[in-house]
């Protein structure tokens, strides 16, 4: 019950659309009540010998008719007729009230799992992938939809239809009412058995389709990489496995059901059976008339249908539990990581030209506990300097970088932006002050202009083009179908990677940040492009505190500072020119790639 309230909530913004829905369910409740007495009519009065009630007689009379039996007959069928008109009505009432308040839950739980995904630790997207989250999003979400009819609109509806239908049954005679009421525990029964099961075999389901869309997800994202190296077959075979896996365990729940079906099927067949038996000896004495005989027996199964229906609610929500504690894993999930402290403040404003001071102090960081990834690292950049960071692959450069805009918080020691520890900063106003240039370009299946203003929707057309062409990108973006206005394919699949470079660095430009961090911008371009780039670059980092990641040490001789990190800790610091003079790790890193260039060169 503490997950139900959890998402109860949701519900309760919709109070109007459900106290509409509650009129509607007490008039619906008093319509199932009097549709089965046009039939008592027809048998009882216009063909038997019963006396026609007082009221009837009165509403006849008020039209100027007499009772006969032909007038009878017609009052029967048109007030059945009449009732099915006006259940239908209701019903239509409420599936449409129903459907609009339903989809606005959902609407609304979706809204607030989605800002929850951008904001989680990376360590979450890490751990997840994007296929379960997008599962989590799409699908999971509508348990609050399932949520809300299983605990507030179906019982309500249910109880009110119970206690009308038992009311009118019990008057008509006690004894068949009191018969029909003892298969409800043991429909009670059968549903806590299964009920439990149920909920285990969807859990299992769930994850499985979860484990299937994930791998889609993953397999279209790198489809390039599939056909390359020839996978498909084998991307196929895992596919009809994890395919095969789901399938199994959805007929197993459903071959689990249909048990659960066929258990209260029989109890109810069977207390069906004692009814008819004992009403119809009831009959035969003459202690019951035909006609509230057949009433009876149709409100025996309006009775036991809507009390199995109730019942089974419970075995519904087990099923359901396993979409709601997806979507509570989300909302649940600490943002401590990257949390404003109550007495966080925005930076003072600056301009993006005069930089500003960052300065990593003891920072000891790791992903996993008791296993630091960098330890007591201390760093400091000048306004307008530049900080190259150099290493081997795993030495923590990218680690080191994502601790300035608070992707993670360090386990000791802190950062520091002008002096202010960065945990003291408010995070908007910490991440507005800094721009990020990956190696992976990530580009949005937007126009070109959408893509190069994400940081600053504001900006005008003049603006975007000063950016685009100060990242020497606006010749080739003016070459472009529709220039400015080209939908780029997602990912960038319609660019190459220089030109996706360039739009990011545009992108980046645009935003004039003060702060600048570099992750292998020029990896893996031909030297004509990465001379582009790096004209490009030159201007992005004129002025700004700029860190910058790079394997090719060429890129990096005019850096202020350059930082060589092994094993998570800083052994060298100094200038190019310092650096190689002093022979150590750098010095081996520089000579070993040059003469891999060498080497290149002379084949």
């Amino acid at each position: 019950m503490h997950k139900y309230r959890r998402l109860l909530p949701y519900a309760l913004r919709q109070w109007p659309g459900l106290l509409f829905i509650g009129v509607f369910t007490v008039l619906g409740s008093l319509v199932v009540a009097l549709q089965p007495w046009p039939l008592k009519i027809l048998v009882d009065c216009a063909l038997g010998q019963v006396p026609v009630p007082e009221m009837l007689r009165g509403l006849l009379t008020s039209f100027s008719l007499q009772p006969t039996p032909q007038v009878l007959i017609v009052a029967a069928a048109v007030g059945s007729l009449g009732l099915f008109a006006l259940n239908s009505f209701i019903d239509v009432g409420l599936t449409r009230a129903w459907s609009v308040i339903g989809q606005r839950m959902v609407h609304d739980l979706a809204i607030d799992v989605f800002r929850h995904l951008q904001r989680l630790p990376l360590r979450f997207h890490h751990k997840n992938p994007v296929g379960d989250s997008l599962s989590r999003l799409t699908t999971d979400t509508w348990c609050v939809y399932k949520l809300t009819d299983g605990v507030l609109i179906s019982p309500a509806q249910k109880i009110l239809t119970l206690v009308a239908i038992g009311a009118v049954a019990w008057h008509l005679h006690a004894e068949l009412a009191a018969y029909a009421l003892v298969t409800v525990p043991l429909m009670a029964a059968a549903t806590f058995f299964f009920g439990k099961r149920i909920k285990q075999r969807t859990s299992l389901g769930r994850q499985a389709q979860s484990r299937l869309m994930s791998f889609v997800h993953q397999t279209l994202s790198v489809i390039p990489v599939v056909q390359a190296f020839g996978t498909e077959g084998r991307n196929w075979q895992r596919y009809q496995n994890l395919a095969a896996d789901a399938v199994t365990l959805s007929q197993r729940g459903t071959l689990l059901m249909s048990f659960y079906g066929l258990v209260t099927g029989l109890i109810t067949i069977a207390g069906t059976g004692v009814i008819i038996f004992v009403g119809g000896r009831q009959v035969l004495l003459g202690k019951l008339s035909l006609g509230s005989f057949l009433v009876f027996i149709a409100y025996l199964r309006v009775l036991q249908g809507t009390a199995e229906s109730l019942i089974k609610l419970y075995g519904s929500l087990k099923p359901l539990e396993a979409s709601i504690d997806r979507v509570l894993e989300v909302l649940d999930t600490p943002l401590d990581e990257v949390r404003d402290d109550e007495k966080a403040r925005p930076l003072p404003a600056t301009t993006a030209k005069s930089g500003r001071t960052v300065r990593f102090e003891n920072v000891t960081f790791g992903y996993e506990p008791e296993r630091p990834v960098l330890s007591d690292v201390t760093l400091e950049a000048k306004p307008g300097e530049t900080v190259a960071l150099v290493g081997a692959t795993g030495a923590g450069k990218s680690t080191l970088v994502s601790l300035i805009p608070r992707f993670y918080d360090p386990w000791r020691g802190r950062v520091t932006i002008d002096g202010v520890d960065a945990r003291e900063i408010r995070l908007a106003s910490l991440r507005a002050q800094i721009a990020v240039l990956l190696q992976e370009t990530f580009l949005f299946p937007a126009t070109v202009a959408e893509n190069i203003a994400y940081g600053r929707l504001d900006a005008t057309r003049e603006e975007i083009v000063a950016a685009a062409r100060d990242a020497n990108a606006d010749e080739f973006i003016r070459r472009l179908p529709q220039g400015y206005d080209t939908v780029i394919a997602e990912r960038g699949a319609s660019l190459s990677g220089g030109e996706r470079q360039r739009l990011a660095i545009a992108r980046a430009l645009l935003k004039n940040a003060p702060v600048l961090i570099l992750d292998e911008p020029t990896s893996a371009l031909d030297a004509h492009t990465e001379s582009l780039l790096l004209e490009a670059l030159e201007r992005l980092m004129a002025g700004r505190t700029t860190f910058i990641i790079a394997h090719r040490l060429s890129t990096i001789r005019r850096a202020n500072h350059i930082a060589v990190l092994n094993a998570g800790r800083i052994v060298e610091t100094g200038t190019h020119d310092q650096l190689l003079a002093a022979k150590g790790f750098y010095h081996r890193l520089h000579a070993r790639q040059f003469a891999d260039l060498n080497e290149e060169a002379a084949v």
